[in-house]
C-alpha cells in the first residue's frame, strides 16, 4: 500500500514537471501591438502589449501613483527612432529605448526613455540608465478605452505627438524632428542634376515644402515665381497664389489663381477638375472680399 502511494506521488510529480516544462502556446491576455509612422525623415516605431481594463480600477489602484509603470504589459514597451529627435524640448539620439511612466494623481506625469530596451516590465528598471525624463500632459475623458493603445499624430511637417489612451486617461507627449535642413540639401542636389525643362517641377516642390514651415513664406514665393517663369502649370500658379495671399498681396494672389484656373481648364486636367477647380474658385471670391 505504501509503495502504491509512493508510486502515485512520483507519477504526479513527474507529470507536473512535464507540464511545467512545456511552452504552452496560449493567447496572451494582453496582446502584442505595434505602430509605426514616419514624419519627415524620422521613422517612429512603438512596440507594446495592450492590457484590458476588465472592470478594474486602474489609476491609483492597479497602477499606483508615483511608481514606475511599464506603460503597457509583459515586456517593457519600446520606442525606436530612426533619427535624432526632440521630446518635449529635450534632445534624444536615434535608437531604441524602453519606455516607462510615473502616473501622478495631480499634474503632469513623468515619461521615461531608458537606454535598456530589452527588459521585462519594470522589474529590472534602472534609473541610472535613463536617457531622458520629460513631463507628459494628461487629460481625463468620459469615454473609457478598454484596451491600452498608442497612436502617433502628425501636427506639421516636423512635429507631432504620441498619444497613450487607457481607461479614462489620455496622455500626450510632443516631439519635433529635423526636416528642413536635410530637405533643402536634397533640393539643391536635385536642382543641380535635373534637366532645364524639368527645373520648374523642382522649384515647385521646394515652394510646397517651405509652405509648411512658418517664417519661410518669402523664400517659398521666390521658388514659386521661378517655377512659373520656367513653365506654366495650374499647380505652380496655384501655389504661388496661396503664398501671395499668405503675405497679404491679394491682388497678385487673385491674378495667379486665375492663371491657375486657366491652365487647369485648358489642359482638361482631371486632378484639377476633381480636386482644385472649386477650391480655387472659392478662394478667388474670398480674396476679392479681402480687398474691399
Amino acid at each position: 500500500y505504501t509503495i502504491k502511494i509512493l508510486l502515485s506521488l512520483g507519477l504526479i510529480f513527474f507529470l507536473s514537471g512535464v507540464l511545467w516544462g512545456q511552452n504552452l502556446d496560449f493567447p496572451r491576455k494582453s496582446p502584442r501591438a505595434s505602430i509605426s509612422y514616419t514624419i519627415g525623415y524620422t521613422a517612429i516605431t512603438i512596440n507594446y502589449s495592450s492590457p484590458a481594463v476588465r472592470a478594474r480600477e486602474i489609476w491609483g489602484v492597479l497602477e499606483p501613483y508615483d511608481k514606475v509603470w511599464r506603460a503597457g504589459a509583459n515586456e517593457a514597451t519600446t520606442f525606436e527612432f530612426g533619427t535624432d529627435i526632440v521630446i518635449e524640448g529635450k534632445p534624444l539620439p536615434a535608437g531604441k529605448y524602453s519606455f516607462f511612466m510615473i502616473p501622478r494623481e495631480n499634474g503632469p506625469w513623468t515619461a521615461i526613455f531608458n537606454k535598456v530596451a530589452d527588459q521585462w516590465g519594470a522589474y529590472e528598471y534602472d534609473k541610472s540608465q535613463d536617457a531622458i525624463r520629460v513631463d507628459a500632459m494628461v487629460k481625463d475623458s468620459d469615454i473609457e478605452e478598454e484596451y491600452l493603445n498608442y497612436s502617433i499624430v502628425k501636427q506639421g511637417a516636423d512635429a507631432g505627438y504620441i498619444r497613450l489612451g487607457w481607461g479614462g486617461k489620455r496622455i500626450y507627449i510632443r516631439f519635433r524632428v529635423e526636416v528642413l535642413d536635410k530637405a533643402m540639401a536634397n533640393f539643391d542636389k536635385a536642382l543641380a542634376k535635373v534637366s532645364q525643362e524639368n527645373k520648374w517641377q523642382i522649384y515647385l516642390q521646394g515652394a510646397e515644402l517651405l509652405m509648411e514651415f512658418d517664417g519661410h513664406g518669402e523664400e517659398a514665393l521666390d521658388y514659386a515665381e521661378k517655377s512659373t517663369s520656367l513653365q506654366g502649370h495650374f499647380r505652380n500658379w496655384w501655389v504661388r497664389a496661396q503664398l501671395e495671399a499668405e503675405l497679404g498681396d491679394f491682388v497678385s494672389a487673385i491674378s495667379s489663381a486665375e492663371k491657375a484656373a486657366a491652365f487647369g481648364l485648358s489642359s482638361d486636367n482631371e486632378i484639377y477638375l476633381q480636386t482644385y477647380k472649386k477650391e480655387i474658385s472659392d478662394k478667388i471670391m474670398e480674396w476679392k472680399k479681402e480687398q474691399r
